[in-house]
């Protein structure tokens, strides 16, 4: 089985779902996800709410709701609000979310989400076996780091390779942030956004040699994919973001078994939902 754990999904419904700070330009729907999921052969998938809707998180809770058995989902929670921690007990308990996602630049110094007043969201978090994406650049991972370091039970997924360009020169200090990481467990990380990391055309060649370090750092068991849906439609294509990782890349069998399934079933659940 193929699970696609990093795509966006939104509605051409604007009446019933408005956007907020920003509007897609380009579509995005559920149903679009589906037809495009079915022609490369991936069968569930994770959805990340979309900044466009900000913290409204209704369209992907009404996606959980019609299709539980094919989708699981990350919410957005503003961390830095009081009752932060029962939202996200809310959104789980009545809406199927598997956790949430952070935006390490959205709310000033990011060192702030790692204060003391945050453990209550992360308690929630480690309580429900939730998960939480952390999205933004290696360089901000020394100020969230002290938060992980008291959450060892909360699962931690880093989005997009936490942003590090193939060509970062040495000594390569953002790739040193995120091979750091390591001695979390709970830390997994996102091999997704390839094409953004890359100069090359595809399949980004460039990347391999950084990619391969994380590899060997951090094994294919806390190693994971994903397509950025739909705005991979725009750049090399859904199917051909599969293929980059099975087809093009240094990864065994028995490692595509953990990085296009098994290290995603660890942190959600699809058919507990009714």
């Amino acid at each position: 089985m193929i699970i696609d754990p990093h795509l966006h999904v939104w509605s051409d419904d604007e009446e019933t779902y408005q956007y907020g700070p920003s509007r897609p330009n380009q579509p995005g729907s559920v149903e679009l996800l589906f037809d495009t999921m079915a022609e490369a052969g991936v069968e569930k998938a994770v959805i990340v709410q979309p900044i466009h809707y900000l913290f409204d998180n209704r369209y992907v809770a009404d996606c959980l709701k019609r299709y539980p058995d094919k989708l699981a989902a990350q919410a957005l929670v503003d961390p830095t609000l009081p009752d932060a921690a029962d939202e996200l007990a809310r959104l789980h308990k009545k809406e199927g979310f598997g956790g949430m996602r952070i935006h390490l630049s959205r709310y000033g110094d990011p060192s702030g989400l790692a204060a003391r007043d945050k453990d209550a969201l992360w308690a929630c978090a480690r309580d429900l076996g939730l998960c939480f994406n952390l999205f933004g650049n290696a360089s901000d991972h020394p100020a969230i780091e002290p938060i992980i370091a008291r959450f060892p039970e909360v699962n931690v997924v880093v989005d997009h390779i936490a942003g590090i360009p193939a060509d970062e020169p040495d000594p390569k200090p953002l790739l040193t942030n995120l091979l750091n990481w390591v001695q979390y467990p709970n830390v997994h990380i996102k091999i997704s956004n390839v094409g953004q990391r890359s100069n090359e055309p595809y399949p980004h060649r460039d990347t391999y040699d950084m990619i391969k370090r994380i590899y060997d750092v951090y094994g294919a068991e806390r190693l994971m994919w994903g397509t950025d849906f739909p705005h991979v439609l725009k750049g090399c294509g859904y199917r051909e973001s599969l293929d980059l990782i099975r087809n093009h890349m240094f990864f065994t069998a028995a490692d595509l078994e953990w990085i296009l399934c098994k290290t995603i079933c660890k942190l959600w659940s699809f058919d507990e939902r009714g």
